[in-house]
């Protein structure tokens, strides 16, 4: 796999950043940066911070200059703690009529400004943190035009395509696959795509969750994938990657507002970046047809 470089680590690992922000507010840190978004985080348990830290290392940054947009999350101890559950459902944000986010979980409650810049959750361990940050993630590339997508995003150059399904369809097993041929998976569990003014095109990037790096590269194509004895890259209606592109994007928000936002980017992204499916076999031939389909034949 390609080196990559880690933000914020040491000759002995990931060290914890913390400091204020361009408005002077104290935070225990860390701060992050995923997907061109920076947050700064206000931990107060350090055992919960320490955590949050090793699983987040990757991401880790330093304070933001002056003048730069950044948002703020704060820790705070619930009044009663809740016993974690055995399992949990996926987070259905709600909007306030003042504007603000609203989440309520099994064992913790947040609250995130209208403008996404601050937000406060309750809760103990790191589990309330990280779902918050990824609503807050949501949330910030909704109002880029983007999507939190869960899938596998692979990298080769500068140039991504990420491919999406559902629970069994191949996501990990493919994004194995390509690290066993020597190449770089940007994220294997949530990949943050966006539209690019600047460049014309679309940007897919690396967030923390399970497998996944601090990098960003050009998208070049988004689908579906379906096991086979042998390995092909096909070109697939945008209606048909639509369909499983929209069930597996994070809704920020649970509402006609936030679905049709999110179908909107969906579309978009559809209509600028080349739909395909991927049939592949549990063998290296997976990793030729995508290195060929990305337009490079091996390593440069």
């Amino acid at each position: 796999m390609h080196a990559l470089n880690t933000p914020g680590a040491g000759p002995s690992g990931p060290q914890l950043p913390g400091g204020s922000g361009d408005d002077g507010l104290e935070l225990s840190g860390p701060w992050l940066s995923i997907a061109g978004w920076t947050v700064g985080l206000d931990v107060p348990d350090s055992r919960v911070r320490e955590l949050l830290l090793r699983s987040l290392s990757g991401f880790v940054t330093g304070p933001p200059r002056a003048g730069v947009r950044c948002s703020r999350l704060r820790v705070v101890a619930p009044s009663a703690v809740r016993p974690e559950p055995p399992t949990r459902e996926l987070p259905r944000p709600w909007r306030e009529q003042d504007g603000s986010l609203r989440l309520e979980g099994e064992d913790y409650a947040a609250r995130i400004d209208a403008d996404g810049l601050r937000g406060e959750v309750s809760g103990t361990g790191r589990f309330p943190v990280e779902v918050v940050l990824r609503v807050m993630l949501a949330a910030e590339l909704a109002r880029r035009g983007g999507l939190l997508v869960h899938g596998v995003a692979l990298v080769l150059g500068e140039t991504a395509a990420l491919f999406t399904g559902h629970s069994g369809a191949g996501k990990s097993t493919l994004g194995g696959l390509w690290m066993d041929a020597g190449e770089t998976v940007l994220s294997d569990e949530l990949v943050a795509v966006w539209p690019d003014a600047v460049e014309g095109s679309w940007r897919a990037s690396g967030t923390p969750w399970n497998l996944g790096f601090p990098r960003e590269a050009r998208l070049r194509a988004v689908g579906t994938l379906a096991w086979d004895s042998g390995s092909r890259w096909e070109r697939q209606r945008a209606g048909d990657v639509g369909r499983v592109l929209v069930h597996n994007a994070l809704l920020s928000e649970a509402s006609s507002v936030g679905r049709a936002a999110l179908l909107a980017s969906a579309g978009r992204l559809l209509s600028e970046v080349e739909p395909v499916r991927l049939v592949f076999a549990r063998d290296a031939s997976a990793a030729t047809v995508v290195r060929e389909a990305l337009g490079v034949s091996g390593h440069g």
